[in-house]
């Protein structure tokens, strides 16, 4: 469900700085939302058409970064990049997000079953093999430098390991393929529908990020991981916590330098949206939560308060850590209380078992 937005004056900067409570609910434990707005607006100050998105978008596509806890723009961790592109269907410009190579690499360590991962060139001096066998694929890449140049590249390709031993190899892409499927894939055209960008400027970077996203199918996926792919490349308008998991839209137009070339005027900004409500717990929750903490001896004694905001703390990787269980969200307290009313009956069902199984040894 789209989150409702109100009109406000108040300037693009100033909006993404009052973001600061929502994109922290969303982000992963260990992750800062004033590091986030510091890399916003370094965005905004180093590509100004940015600041002619449709604001929405461009909140949107901040939130997806929150909550996969990848930073925007960050030229030397290449996690991912806001790019303004303008939409011929809405006659205006509208953000995308588009996650780098470095950003799945960062996603794929973080799920913790993924030892490694690289993306590589075979260039034309090298020496590649690839074996494909019954039981595993044996491959060989020999780099090798002729006349101090390992020659033109021919291929590439991406291999990753498990943290239990595993390994999984993509099948090569000749360099013929990769432009093949830039053509059908690239989103950054020109009026003429010429691809220009990224693909054009970085066509290895971008070959690499293409063959991580073929290597992330055969590897153990985590859910941030299945959610950068389906948001990649996309334009979110919803900043609900639940639409990173909804189809984004996607852009039929061409990006901004195309606009530029052609002259057009991009479309006047909707009226700059209000910061998503939050909805925090009710009171029932958090009477219910409280009920259940004792209920399960998790909040009892002189320290049970204390214990019972640790335990909460904990279950939703608050940081900092709660100090009222009021401070939970609508989302985190109904979780929270699937979680205690399970353990609760995994209790009553252990004592009934122990109950039963003392007057079985008492009868005999």
């Amino acid at each position: 469900m789209t989150t409702a937005i109100a009109k406000t004056d108040e300037g693009l900067p100033a909006q993404i700085q009052r973001m600061e409570k929502a994109f922290q609910l969303a982000m992963p434990r260990g992750v800062e939302a004033k590091q986030l707005i510091r890399d916003a607006l370094t965005c905004l100050r180093s590509n100004p058409k940015l600041a002619q998105c449709e604001q929405q978008s461009l909140l949107g596509a901040l939130m997806t970064c929150a909550q996969l806890g990848l930073r925007p723009g960050v030229g030397a961790l290449g996690h991912a990049y806001l790019l303004p592109f303008w939409d011929s269907k809405s006659r205006g410009f509208k953000a995308q997000l588009v996650i780098g190579y470095q950003g799945y690499v960062e996603l794929a360590h973080r799920s913790g079953r993924i030892a490694s991962i690289h993306a590589r060139t075979v260039y034309s001096n090298d020496v590649f093999r690839l074996e494909y066998g019954a039981a595993e694929d044996v491959w060989v890449h020999e780099p090798t430098w002729i006349d101090g140049t390992r020659g033109m590249p021919v291929m590439f390709y991406a291999v990753g390991r498990t943290v239990d031993g595993g390994y999984s190899v993509t099948d090569p892409m000749t360099v013929k393929e990769m432009q093949d499927y830039r053509d059908k894939h690239a989103t950054a055209r020109n009026k003429q529908g010429q691809v220009f960008g990224p693909w054009i400027d970085h066509f290895e970077g971008m070959a690499h990020k293409t063959m991580v996203r073929k290597l992330m199918k055969l590897l153990p996926k985590s859910t941030e991981i299945v959610r950068a792919m389906a948001q990649d490349d996309g334009v979110r308008i919803d900043l609900g916590a639940g639409a990173i998991d909804d189809r984004p839209d996607y852009i039929d137009g061409e990006a901004e330098e195309a606009t530029d070339a052609d002259g057009a005027e991009p479309a006047p900004s909707d009226p700059t949206p209000d910061v998503p409500e939050v909805l925090m717990a009710t009171d029932a929750q958090v009477t219910k939560i409280n009920i259940l903490l004792k209920e399960i001896g998790i909040a009892t004694g002189k320290d049970g308060r204390a214990a019972g905001l640790a335990w909460l703390s904990a279950e939703v990787q608050a940081d900092p850590p709660l100090t009222s269980s009021k401070e939970l969200t609508r989302e985190q307290a109904s979780m929270v209380i699937q979680v205690l009313e399970h353990e609760k009956s995994q209790r009553a069902q252990s004592s009934e078992n122990a109950t039963a199984a003392t007057e079985g040894g008492a009868a005999q």
